[in-house]
C-alpha cells in the first residue's frame, strides 16, 4: 500500500476531531472550522475530550461544558449551508467514572460519542514509563481491562483508536498470545451494535501503525462487525482526513463495503468510494 496524505481525499467527512475545548488542542473552534472549510470538508464531527479521573493535572481533559454546549450550536449555525458540523464527545472510559460520563453524555443531544481508553487501570498512557515493562503482559492486561469496562459501560457509539497502546509502548508486539481476550472485546462490540474507527493519527507521529492495527479490523469484520468510521483525531486543521485514502483502501482490502456517519447517535451507512 502506497501511503499518501489528505490530498484529493475521496471522503468528504471526518468523525474524530478536536478544538480548543480539548486540553491538548491549541487551535480555537473557529480556526479549526475555517481550516476544515478551506480544506473541502463537507461533514465533520467535533469530538472534544472529556476524561473524568484523568490523572495528569496539567491535562485534566475536563471540558468547560457551559462554553462547549453554547459554542456547538453557534458554530453549526455559522456554517449552515457551507459545511455540516455534528456535535460529539470523546469520552475516556475508566472504572469508577461510568456514572460521571453517562451524566454528561445524556446532558446534550450529541450526534456521536467516541469511547476511548487513554488510561490503563488509572495510569495515563501518555506519561507512563514503559522502560522496564513486560510488554506482552501489559498488553494482555490492557485488553482485559478494556473487556471489563465495556462489559459494563455501553453509552458510546464507537471505540476510538482501539490499539492505542501500540503508539506508546515502544515496540510492535506479536498479538497472537492474547488474541482470545481481544476477540472477547470485539464480540462485546458486535453484540452491542458498537463500531470501530480507523484512526489515522499515528501517521502524524511517524509510527505508521493503523489504529486499530489491521489484524483487529479483520477480526472485527470476521465476527460480523459492520460499523466503521474514519477519524483523523485532528488537533490542527492540516491533519483533517490525514491518510484517509489509504484508510479507505485498507477497509476495502479487509472486506468492508460500507462506512458510517453518525447523526443523533444513529449509524448511517454509505458505500465505500
Amino acid at each position: 500500500m502506497t501511503l499518501n496524505s489528505n490530498d484529493k481525499c475521496i471522503l468528504n467527512c471526518d468523525f474524530h476531531t478536536h478544538t480548543g475545548f480539548s486540553d491538548d488542542c491549541y487551535v480555537s473552534m473557529d480556526d479549526m472550522m475555517e481550516g476544515a472549510l478551506a480544506g473541502g470538508l463537507k461533514t465533520l464531527a467535533i469530538t472534544d475530550h472529556y476524561d473524568p479521573g484523568y490523572p495528569d493535572p496539567e491535562f485534566p481533559f475536563i471540558i468547560d461544558f457551559d462554553g462547549y454546549l453554547k459554542a456547538l450550536p453557534e458554530i453549526q449555525k455559522k456554517y449552515e449551508g457551507k459545511m455540516e458540523i455534528l456535535a460529539g464527545l470523546e469520552v475516556g472510559i475508566m472504572h469508577g467514572k461510568f456514572d460521571e460520563i453517562k451524566k454528561e453524555v445524556s446532558a446534550y443531544p450529541y450526534d456521536i460519542i467516541i469511547g476511548s481508553f487513554h488510561c490503563h487501570r488509572g495510569d495515563d498512557l501518555y506519561t507512563y514509563d514503559f522502560t522496564d515493562v513486560d510488554g506482552p503482559a501489559m498488553l494482555e492486561d490492557f485488553y482485559t481491562y478494556m473487556y471489563e469496562c465495556l462489559s459494563e459501560y455501553e453509552d458510546y457509539d464507537i471505540i476510538g483508536h482501539f490499539s492505542i497502546l501500540d503508539r506508546y509502548i515502544g515496540k510492535i508486539y506479536d498479538y497472537s498470545p492474547f488474541e482470545d481476550v481481544i476477540d472477547e472485546v470485539l464480540k462485546v462490540l458486535v453484540s452491542k451494535g458498537k463500531g470501530l474507527e480507523i484512526n489515522t493519527s499515528s501517521f502524524k507521529y511517524g509510527t505508521g501503525i493503523w489504529l486499530p492495527r489491521e489484524s483487529i479490523l479483520k477480526r472485527y469484520h470476521e465476527l460480523g462487525g459492520e460499523i466503521l468510521t474514519f477519524g483523523s483525531d485532528a488537533h490542527d486543521p492540516k491533519y483533517y482526513r490525514y491518510h484517509f485514502n489509504d484508510a479507505v483502501e485498507l477497509a476495502k482490502e479487509i472486506g468492508f463495503k460500507y462506512y458510517c456517519q453518525f447523526r443523533q447517535r444513529k449509524a448511517e451507512f454509505f458505500p465505500l468510494p
